[in-house]
């Protein structure tokens, strides 16, 4: 699987609200950070309890990228999120790091 199918899967699963799929797109020890270098999750069990609540009070969510950028193990995405529960449309760059067929770091950077 390439770097790109990977991420694109994490996305459909996002997009899914489906929770099992979503983590199976990543590496046991997943780092997500925001734009300032702060932790958002650290490991599975961390991206599991803070995308849980957003997918179950979300259901109806979609994220779109708008512009994607490939280069070796790195997938770089311009996302926006749409239909969730608070009516509220998010954009963000989305910065993937693959390695092999999971996700090992995600940098998050809100527009």
């Amino acid at each position: 699987m390439t770097p790109e199918q990977v991420v694109q899967k994490q996305l459909d699963a996002y997009s899914a609200c489906d929770l099992d799929a979503f983590a199976a797109t990543y590496t046991d020890d997943v780092e997500v950070i925001d734009g300032a270098g702060k932790v958002i999750c650290k490991g599975l069990a961390q991206l599991r309890e803070r995308y849980g609540p957003v997918f179950k009070d979300n259901p109806n969510q979609l994220a779109v990228i708008t512009y994607r950028i490939t280069g070796g193990d790195w997938v770089i995405d311009d996302e926006t999120v749409l239909g969730r529960k608070d009516g509220k449309t998010r954009r963000a760059v989305a910065i993937y790091r693959v390695q092999g067929d999971r996700i090992a770091h995600v940098r998050l950077i809100s527009k």
